[in-house]
């Protein structure tokens, strides 16, 4: 009885034991698991590093910017071939360092420093620089990103330099050259003062400044005497010397910054006045008539005198708005053209009331 009862408290003990080892079992197999999940986890972060590393070299190497890694403390980390044959150095000299004494542009040491704005909390930073290097001056767009280690805190920043150096230059010789164009299409081939378009571009423009200002415009127009009999008489080339004598003549007339001397057409030619009222416009026409005459342009067959004269018509207003300015330029045509008629080698003068404006805006509605 009694060896029945010892058995039985035996296979009790047995049973109890066989549950532990399975237990344990359990458990060794579970941390065996966690090791095992761990180590791939490890790994796999080992390979993933390795492949960022891996693909950062081939982006470095593969890029055809300048770009290099700078961290929180201005130390070059990494830098690729075109950055350092930019810079003019090995790699030995660039790496650990700081980036404001290898690159010395125009944002270093200031508010507008890429990492500066980087570290304040910037995602990208993108701006124009330039770099000066004796005497030639590159400029470059800098594009700064954040750069973060595995653990997601920033660590410094990544930059590209795009060489704009060319396409700047490109930009400024293009905006010469239109600036050129714009200039040959205002100006007068033969007489080198302002053509006729520049004239009207100017009339249309000081006509509403004048009307903002109540202030007086005065036009004088301007017509060689006997020119045809010139030309017949002398031929066209020492023609063409004679209308660009004529031209300097009257621009030096038209002293102030505003004034505007221009070839009209042929032998014509206009001088726009702002801020002029009629006895000042008159003033300044006799002064013309004055000054061409004291070329003293020989013009063995003018009925008029023995040198080159000029016959001009003077008219003057002030503007209003929705008149048109045509009114003022047919005023001192007619005013010209009394000239003439007079005997030429003179001043003439039309004016111009409130009631004539009123009226011509009235025709021309």
């Amino acid at each position: 009885m009694a060896r029945k009862a010892a058995c039985g408290m035996l296979e009790q003990r047995v049973k109890e034991l066989e549950e532990r080892l399975r237990i344990a079992e359990q458990e060794l197999e579970k941390k065996d698991r966690q090791i095992e999940e761990h180590f791939i986890k490890t790994n796999a972060s080992v390979m993933e590093t390795e492949l960022a590393r891996i693909e950062l070299n081939q982006i470095f190497n593969a890029a055809t910017d300048g770009m290099w890694i700078v961290d929180d403390q201005f130390n070059v980390v990494k830098i690729n071939n075109v950055l350092i044959a930019l810079l003019g150095m090995g790699l030995s000299d660039g790496v650990g360092k700081k980036c404001y004494d290898l690159f010395q542009g125009s944002l270093c040491h200031s508010d507008d420093c890429p990492m500066k704005m980087i570290l304040k909390g910037k995602k990208q930073v993108e701006s124009d620089i330039e770099r000066k290097s004796g005497d030639h001056v590159n400029s470059f767009i800098l594009t700064a990103s954040r750069y973060r280690g595995l653990d997601g805190g920033l660590l410094g920043m990544v930059e590209s330099f795009k060489d704009i150096t060319e396409r700047k230059r490109i930009a400024a010789d293009l905006q010469k050259a239109n600036q050129e164009l714009h200039r040959l299409a205002i100006i007068d081939g033969l007489t080198q003062i302002a053509n006729r378009r520049r004239f009207d571009e100017c009339l249309t423009q000081e006509w509403v400044r004048m009307a903002r200002g109540k202030s007086s415009l005065s036009i004088i127009m301007c017509d060689v005497d006997c020119f045809k009999l010139y030309n017949d008489h002398y031929g066209h080339l020492l023609g063409d010397v004679c209308l660009s004598s004529v031209s300097h003549a009257i621009d030096h007339c038209a002293k102030r910054p505003a004034d505007l001397a221009a070839r009209y057409g042929g032998e014509e030619f206009v001088v726009l006045l702002p801020n002029t009222n009629a006895e000042g416009a008159v003033f300044i026409a006799e002064s013309i008539r004055l000054k061409v005459q004291d070329l003293m342009i020989d013009h063995a067959v003018s009925p008029v005198h023995k040198y080159v004269t000029l016959s001009l018509g003077v008219s003057s207003v002030i503007p209003e708005y929705n008149s048109n300015p045509q009114i003022l330029l047919e005023a001192s045509d007619s005013a010209l053209y009394e000239a003439k008629r007079a005997g030429r080698n003179q001043v003439s003068v039309k004016p111009i009331g409130a009631s004539d404006l009123r009226l011509h805006f009235q025709k021309n509605a």
